[in-house]
């Protein structure tokens, strides 16, 4: 809830965030990144092998899942943060991204209030 802003039809502070793209943002960019990362998987892969072999063709097998599972998160992880910041900015200066609670009113912050 957003206690600076008032809604421009019923003058209520009841103010809350939509976030739409954001949220689309961020499932986007989470694919994306984890997807996009599969070549660094595959390198993580390569290297937990290697340094799994100490422990014998278990700890090979499982190294080498260890370090794909990670290098998938970390792109994920990263595209998920890039694509929630994309989606912040759409929702701040392109959709109406605020809603009245009391109304149901959707609108766009003024500039003079950002």
């Amino acid at each position: 809830m957003n206690h600076f802003l008032c809604c421009p039809r019923c003058n209520s502070t009841k103010i809350s965030t939509r976030d739409y793209a954001r949220k689309a943002g961020s499932v986007v960019g989470t694919a994306a990144g984890a997807a996009g990362s599969a070549a660094a998987a595959l390198g993580g892969a390569e290297a937990g092998a290697a340094l799994g072999i100490v422990a014998g063709p278990i700890g090979s097998i499982f190294g080498g899942l260890a370090g794909a599972l990670m290098g998938a998160l970390f792109g994920g992880a990263a595209g998920c943060a890039a694509g929630a910041a994309v989606g912040e900015v759409i929702d701040t200066t392109v959709l109406e991204n605020y809603e009245c609670q009391d109304c149901g009113h959707a609108f766009s912050k003024p500039p003079s209030q950002s």
